[in-house]
């Protein structure tokens, strides 16, 4: 198994509160790359996604994006979100091995 920094994009329907983002956030801390579990917000893509930097373990690019895509979506319905509030956007999670 590989380590790999994953950048996730997640749509929110409305723009989040500081609160729902510091839940989703505090969700997705044992995966900060930094060590630190501080706020992973990385940036805002051009179509308005929020982007999350994390570190999973995978054996290949395409099982990291998959392990990543899991990982946001189980922090997002742990946060108390729906399909219908906030979304992955999967196609769009970038991987780089470290």
């Amino acid at each position: 198994m590989a380590r790999y920094l994953a950048v996730v994009p997640v749509r929110f329907t409305h723009e989040p509160a500081e609160d729902v983002l510091n839940d989703f956030n505090d969700a997705l801390a044992a995966y900060d790359p930094r060590g630190t579990r501080g706020r992973i917000v990385t940036r805002r893509t051009d179509a308005g996604d929020l982007t999350f930097s994390i570190i999973v373990e995978a054996a290949d690019d395409r099982e990291a994006k998959r392990v990543a895509g899991e990982t946001a979506t189980s922090a997002l319905l742990e946060t108390g979100h729906r399909s219908d509030t906030a979304t992955v956007r999967g196609d769009a999670i970038e991987v780089i091995p470290g």
